[in-house]
């Protein structure tokens, strides 16, 4: 363009935007506040002000987000990228006394299923979940049942089939690769069996009860569980694991478990796996030694059922206990379970069979049932009379049937009676009369009277717990006149008192209760809590020892408790359980017959202990609905103490 024109274009262009641009006339024309009048002043605040509150709220929004809930954010990314496996740690093994093992952990597989893999949509996650459940062979209701109880923890994995067969995993891999949600985990189950691999036999039965079983952990138990965990290290529980439910599995569950150790794994925007990015490796459980004799647990089982059998009856308990510490060398329930059915993860037509069972299968009867002890208690009875001057050991009673008290009449168990009778003949008898004096009073006697009966009885533990360290323990009960007023509202007679002087009335123990009293009187006057777990050790080799801890030591005088065993062992030489003379050890002992029912026959009693002169072992025999005690439960006493005294003598041999 030539010099000429482009001026021209220059002039004629800068008069356009002259033109069309208002004039500035003066300081008040209009024209002089074009721009002001397009954004006011007052725009221009509010704008500003609100302005602000949103860079505020922004900025409170950032530091929220950056700095307050920085943990949970990160979480929740690292969730999306990373896929957190717990690795199940193995179980400490449970021993007896002689380290003879009697469980064994066995590997298995799992199938689990993360809700946070599954779609966010409710129709399309619906449908995901049956298709799953159509694949894996667990009904759709089941896995919407699981989900909805773990719900809290849509990022921890939860148990969907358990156990999942070798077969089942390869078809299952094949089959599941559109659901990321799942995946196959190795487990271990528990198998309750005898020995070492390659020679395990069956255990008894009855040590189901001792050792109970293990079950999936409940939303509730997994509350609990994590709040504990806050104060142990490396105690953390998931939704996936399986717990100690009853027995020793639960009790010595904190440090039998072990902590379980964690695998990291990066996945892609559908959940898929992409490879293994760290792996904390888990801590093995400590194993636990019991008190319980593993043999002496069997002979104790074979010999109630010899009685049980003899009476034509199901239902019994036998217990022995050490009366030097109170260690429980056998603790035997009938009928029992298999615990190996629970291990399998029980089915619920097997566990309903269980429930409905009349004879109540699941119930720990040693620790957990309560019966009118009967003539057991009579051994008690005599120490509390001796003890408070009530009979000395040479006062006798004349036993010709039974008391007559006004229009009633107390009986005697024998017809005619017993004639002129002592304390150790009494007990070795098992004398009502006698019993009767000494508990309610009779002619020149006082007797001790309902408070000072319940009190004795209370010394040598019975109507309380033990204590034991077994779940399922019944606390038992003992009648007072305060208790009859304000129950039924009629006062206290002396009928009362003498019923309860021969153990019966409303008084209700447990076998254990009885047991643990016996071995009070064999030792001379020491209550002790019942042991079970002896020691544990942890996977260092270090041991932790559960030591002997006293309950009470009972306020009797050791003379007393003298005159009472030897009683117990008239009772055996020539009383109501002469049968077990012919056993080659010394033995004392009470039988027992317990009235509980006007249409059905009484519990069958018998509470011992030998050697006589240096007591290490007490046995306690009961058969529910048995009858009579010398009659069945004795003979299961006398194949017990016959097979115990060559068990005895061989491992005192070093065998």
């Amino acid at each position: 363009m030539k010099l000429f024109e482009r001026k021209l274009f220059v002039s004629q262009r800068m008069r356009w935007v002259e033109d069309a641009a208002p004039a500035v006339t003066s300081d008040t024309g209009r024209s002089s506040s074009f721009i002001g009048a397009a954004i006011g002043q007052k725009r221009i605040l509010f704008f500003g002000f609100f302005g602000v509150i949103f860079l505020g709220l922004l900025l409170i929004r950032v530091i929220q987000i950056q700095i307050v809930q920085n943990a949970a954010w990160r979480t929740l990314a690292e969730h999306n990228r990373l896929r957190i496996q717990p690795i199940i740690p193995e179980r400490g093994i449970i021993f007896d006394r002689s380290m003879v093992p009697l469980v064994t952990n066995v590997p298995n597989f799992r199938l689990t299923l993360r809700a946070q893999d599954l779609p966010r949509n409710d129709a399309k996650r619906e449908v995901q979940i049956r298709a799953i459940a159509a694949t894996v062979g667990v009904q759709s209701d089941k896995i919407d049942q699981i989900l909805n109880a773990f719900s809290k923890y849509r990022y921890a994995s939860v148990v969907i089939k358990d156990p999942v067969t070798y077969e089942e995993v390869v078809d299952i891999y094949l089959r599941s690769a559109a659901f990321p949600s799942l995946t196959i985990e190795r487990g271990a189950k528990r198998k309750y069996v005898e020995g070492v691999p390659g020679h395990q036999t069956p255990l008894p039965e009855s040590m189901a009860h001792v050792l109970g079983f293990l079950g999936r952990i409940s939303p509730d138990e997994l509350e609990t569980l994590k709040v504990q965990s806050q104060y142990e290290s490396g105690s953390e529980y998931y939704p996936s694991d399986s717990i100690g439910k009853t027995g020793i599995e639960a009790v010595a569950e904190q440090f039998v478990r072990g902590a379980p150790g964690e695998r990291g794994a990066e996945v892609d925007a559908r959940g898929a796996e992409r490879g293994t990015v760290s792996v904390k490796q888990p801590t093995p459980g400590a194993s636990v030694v019991l008190t319980i004799d593993i043999e002496i647990q069997k002979q104790l089982e074979s010999a109630l059922k010899m009685g049980l059998a003899k009476a034509g009856k199901k239902r019994g308990s036998a217990i022995a206990i050490d009366p030097r510490d109170g260690s429980v060398l056998g603790l035997v329930s009938l009928p029992a379970y298999d615990g190996n059915l629970f291990a399998d993860s029980i089915t619920p037509k097997a566990y309903a069979d269980l429930t409905a069972n009349p004879d109540q299968p699941l119930v720990n009867r040693a620790i957990g049932g309560l019966f009118p002890a009967g003539s057991t208690v009579k051994p008690f009875l005599a120490a509390a009379a001796l003890q408070e001057h009530v009979v000395t050991p040479e006062t006798k009673v004349l036993s010709t049937g039974g008391l007559h008290l006004g229009a009633w009449f107390f009986p005697d168990w024998k017809a005619g009676g017993h004639g002129l009778v002592d304390v150790r003949s009494a007990i070795a008898n098992s004398v009502n009369t006698y019993f009767y004096t000494i508990g309610g009073g009779y002619g020149t006697i006082q007797g001790l009277g309902p408070a000072r009966i319940k009190q004795y009885l209370e010394y040598f533990g019975l109507g309380s717990p033990t204590g034991i360290p077994i779940p399922g323990e019944s606390r038992g009960f003992l009648p007072s006149p305060e208790w009859k007023k304000e129950s039924r509202g009629v006062q206290w007679y002396i009928g009362d008192t003498y019923n309860i002087s021969i153990g019966q009335g409303d008084i209700l123990v447990s076998p254990l209760q009885l047991a643990m009293g016996i071995a009070a009187i064999a030792n001379n006057g020491t209550l002790w809590k019942p042991r079970v777990i002896d020691y544990r050790i942890n996977k260092d080799g270090t041991e932790i020892v559960e030591s002997p801890s006293l309950s009470a030591k009972i306020p009797i005088d050791g003379q007393w408790l003298q005159v009472v065993r030897e009683g117990m062992r008239q009772t055996v030489t020539g009383g109501s359980a002469r049968s077990l003379g012919s056993v080659p050890i010394e033995i004392a002992g009470k039988t027992g017959t317990a009235q509980w029912s006007s249409t059905k026959p009484p519990h069958a009693w018998f509470e011992s202990f030998a050697p006589y002169q240096n007591p290490e072992i007490v046995t306690l025999f009961m058969i529910e609905e048995g009858n009579e005690g010398s009659t069945v439960c004795v003979p299961a006493a006398k194949q017990f103490y016959t097979w115990w005294a060559e068990y005895r003598k061989n491992r005192a041999g070093g065998i």
